[in-house]
């Protein structure tokens, strides 16, 4: 269940991919070149799911979570950083799906190890649910944000939101992480 709320709060201050779109139409990048930095995104995300995987694997997923928590902030900052030039843009969503491929891939694979074999299809679905309902919220938050006071105001929503989800994973998480599944 702690696990639910750290990754409840993460995702209270997570934008989607959009956003970086947004930043690269910004940076210059034509709108007939959009579906390119997307391509990158996705390409990135998929070539590092399965490295995040076996490195959770290997060094335990509650660190390899609290580094892909921080590649979100540094995607944050870079989102706030003064740029313009179009490499820049896709610098950025390198670094973003970096991010996705990270913790996309070790939060559904930590669920388990924190519930009794009975109740893994429940806190899948409840892992759903908090997630799901706290980056729809976040996402209307910092895109009004970005709308109404810019983007830095919106990225400093996003950086408190995810150094809290770092402190809480590394103060809460990893002492739970002895508990053995049933």
């Amino acid at each position: 269940m702690i696990l639910h709320v750290v990754t409840g709060i993460f995702g209270l201050g997570a934008f989607n991919f959009s956003f970086v779109l947004l930043k690269a139409s910004d940076l210059g990048i034509g709108q007939s070149v959009i579906p390119l930095v997307y391509a990158i995104i996705n390409v990135a995300h998929t070539i590092i799911g399965i490295p995040a995987g076996i490195l959770a694997d290997r060094i335990g997923k509650e660190k390899v979570l609290i580094t892909g928590y921080a590649v979100f902030a540094v995607t944050s900052v870079l989102m706030a950083l003064p740029a313009d030039n179009t490499f820049y843009a896709y610098i950025l969503a390198l670094v973003f799906w970096l991010y996705i491929g990270i913790s996309e891939t070790v939060q559904r694979a930590i669920t388990p190890k924190y519930v009794h074999v009975e109740l893994r299809g429940a806190a899948y679905g409840l892992y759903n649910l908090v997630s799901g309902v706290c980056f729809f919220a976040s996402n209307i938050t910092f895109g009004h944000i970005w709308d109404t006071y810019g983007v830095n105001l919106a990225v400093l929503f996003s950086l408190c939101f995810s150094f809290s989800s770092i402190a809480a994973m590394g103060i809460f998480v990893k002492p739970c992480s002895n508990i053995k599944p049933i």
